[in-house]
């Protein structure tokens, strides 16, 4: 047996690396066999995946070590002998195992919410650790996982243990070369090296996810967690842009009016107006997707309410949400804006004071307030809409009485809407109008609800939350009715995104489709709106309703009065991906100021897929619209021409 006196130690990354690119080698086996219904199966595609996949492996590898790199530069020679320090290494190696094969069984947690690697969304998760901690905790058995994860790392640790000091220690230039070898090869690969070239080896989306590595994707949606549009997207002369869009505009709207020769701003006079100021209650329901509603062609019966008041109803049957995620929808449910690159405006610097939905409510002597059913602090909710003008009520703001079932994502839908009743008598009772956006949280991971309300346990599936969430609306209706505001209340109902993003195109249409819904028996006629509409497109049709002549910074229309020659156009998005869609073709604008064309046939009505061809045949005109609206919609929020021109409390 060697003694720690005879050893001169070193750190061997060796064993290390290997076990890395081999627990990222099994991953990518099993996520090839979990979507194999997904994948593009062939051997030329196999080869590309395990290929590029450990050239990412390896790369990843390389940004991990570069802290031990620099520390066994830095320690003194005389430490690498000490007993201490030997045990220091032997612990940070069993910590560094633990965190390689959590990372790994993250990944599948991952991939099974979202279909995809670690990116931005994952950002965010860090973030606000105590949502993600405890719906990870609600909706996996942890303690088993846990103990399966270091029962592993115990075993590769015993089993490798000996690695760490066996090596002789090298000399000091020799670990400067090693340093400055890892240094030079990052460096080149962090300024050089341009990852989006992968779509291009790709076309199905599942193989390219599945070729990567979660960690890498990781560090790179942390550095790219802002998009500078000119930079990195097609552009024009933003005058130019300016002014097509201004003509395109004066086509869909031509009953607005311009209010200067420079931007968008717009004069808007109502059609009718109505005799007394109805209140609104405006839902953004969490998740729900068009293909869960019998109206939409399911089968499964699980939104009996929503299809009953879908009859009811202004009801848009082909309307698509603009991203996939909740601030997504927010930022285009509140401002009427198309998607801006990067985080959401509801997220970003410089949102106070926007001009909104509840802009001219405001003006008018409404009470505008925010209800939401979990803490707003997530994803920056609350602060983005008391800076707007809105109330805030979250979850601290619910008395214990209040709440009847909860989990960590916020209090059941049924105790949400009970706080939205409570608040709406409030406002009635001083004789004011109101204006109250509602967000859900029940039909979310881990799915959990009141048992016996529905036929579904809780904690069963999506099916079981969407169903509690369909039949939660129910309960309010009813309530609803019940009230002497009733009457003089117009009621909507809209997703913020659908419950999955993932197809094998980098945008899905199809995956994109969302329920929209406009109820108020005593003001709006039930009628379908069929033709292709954005989730930016509601708030222009809600103050048509309304009656309301106000000043306009929306992008969207008035789906009920706009000229449906120019108006049947939809904005999907990813983090970077931006499309428009019109005429079943989509027109995506991507990084590095690339662009793509899809000739798109959606299958079913019920939306359950849908094919995407690059084509080379499209009009040249939508093509320029594309770039006008994104170009012009982030010119908006960047040089703050979003900005209200008086203060709004």
């Amino acid at each position: 047996m060697i003694s720690f006196k005879q050893q001169k130690p070193n750190f061997s990354l060796l064993w290390l690396l290997l076990f890395f690119c081999a627990l990222a080698f099994i991953l990518r086996i099993f996520l090839l066999v979990t979507y194999r219904q997904e994948i593009t199966p062939s051997f030329l595609e196999f080869s590309k995946i395990f290929s590029i996949g450990l050239f990412f492996d390896i790369l990843t590898f390389g940004y991990i070590i570069v802290v031990p790199a620099c520390y066994f530069l830095l320690v003194k020679r005389k430490f690498f002998n000490h007993r201490f320090h030997q045990i220091f290494l032997k612990i940070l190696y069993f910590i560094a195992i633990n965190i390689i094969i959590f990372a790994t069984c993250s990944e599948v947690v991952f991939f099974d919410e979202f279909n995809v690697r670690f990116n931005f969304i994952a950002v965010d998760y860090l973030i606000y650790t105590t949502e993600v901690i405890g719906n990870i905790v609600e909706s996996y058995p942890i303690i088993p996982i846990f103990a399966s994860i270091i029962f592993l790392s115990s075993i590769f640790f015993w089993i490798s243990r000996k690695q760490i000091v066996k090596l002789h220690h090298q000399s000091v230039k020799a670990r400067l070369a090693f340093f400055i070898t890892i240094f030079l090869l990052l460096s080149a690969e962090f300024f050089l090296f341009d990852a989006s070239r992968i779509d291009k080896i790709f076309y199905n989306n599942y193989n390219r996810e599945i070729a990567q590595n979660g960690l890498y994707q990781l560090f790179s949606a942390y550095r790219n967690n802002q998009i500078d549009f000119e930079k990195f997207y097609l552009s024009k002369d933003l005058n130019d842009a300016n002014s097509e869009l201004r003509d395109l505009i004066s086509k869909q709207e031509p009953y607005a009016k311009f209010t200067n020769n420079n931007d968008i701003d717009k004069k808007i006079l109502a059609k009718n107006h109505l005799n007394f100021k109805p209140n609104i209650i405006f839902v953004t329901l969490e998740s729900m997707s068009a293909e869960y509603m019998q109206s939409f062609g399911s089968d499964k019966n699980i939104t009996p309410n929503l299809d009953e008041l879908a009859k009811k109803s202004l009801f848009f049957t082909n309307l698509k949400a603009t991203g996939t995620r909740t601030v997504r929808g927010l930022e285009a449910l509140t401002l009427s804006i198309p998607p801006t690159p990067g985080n959401s405006i509801v997220r970003r610097k410089n949102n106070e004071n926007l001009f909104n939905i509840g802009t001219p409510f405001i003006e008018r002597g409404y009470e505008t307030k925010f209800i939401y059913g979990g803490d707003g602090y997530f994803d920056n909710m609350n602060y983005y809409f008391a800076n707007n003008g809105f109330e805030a009520i979250d979850r601290p703001q619910f008395s214990d009485d209040e709440i009847n079932f909860s989990n960590v994502w916020g209090v059941s839908d049924e105790d949400l809407y009970n706080k939205v009743i409570s608040e709406a008598d409030k406002s009635f009772a001083k004789n004011r109008p109101f204006f109250n956006y509602v967000l859900t949280t029940s039909n979310h991971r881990p799915f959990t609800y009141p048992e016996g309300k529905i036929d579904i346990p809780s904690k069963t599936n999506r099916f079981g939350a969407v169903k509690y969430a369909d039949y939660a609306i129910g309960q309010l209706i009813k309530q609803a009715q019940n009230k002497p505001w009733f009457d003089k209340t117009i009621f909507v109902f809209i997703a913020d995104h659908c419950a999955g993003s993932a197809g094998k195109t980098d945008l899905p249409v199809w995956r994109y489709q969302i329920p929209a819904m406009i109820y108020a028996p005593k003001i709006i006629k039930p009628q379908i709106y069929s033709e292709n509409a954005s989730q930016i497109d509601i708030p222009p049709t809600l103050l048509g309703i309304v009656g309301f002549d106000y000043q306009s910074k929306f992008f969207g229309v008035d789906l009920l009065r706009a000229n449906k020659n120019y108006t049947q156009r939809a904005f999907i998005s990813t983090y970077s991906d931006l499309g428009y869609f019109i005429n079943n073709q989509l027109f995506m604008l991507e990084l590095k100021k690339q662009s793509k064309v899809f000739d798109v046939v959606i299958k079913k009505i019920g939306y359950h897929d849908s094919q995407e061809t690059i084509t080379t045949n499209f009009s040249n005109l939508n093509f320029n619209h594309a770039i006008d609206y994104y170009q012009v919609a982030n010119d908006y929020f960047v040089n703050r021409k979003l900005k209200h021109a008086t203060q709004i409390h």
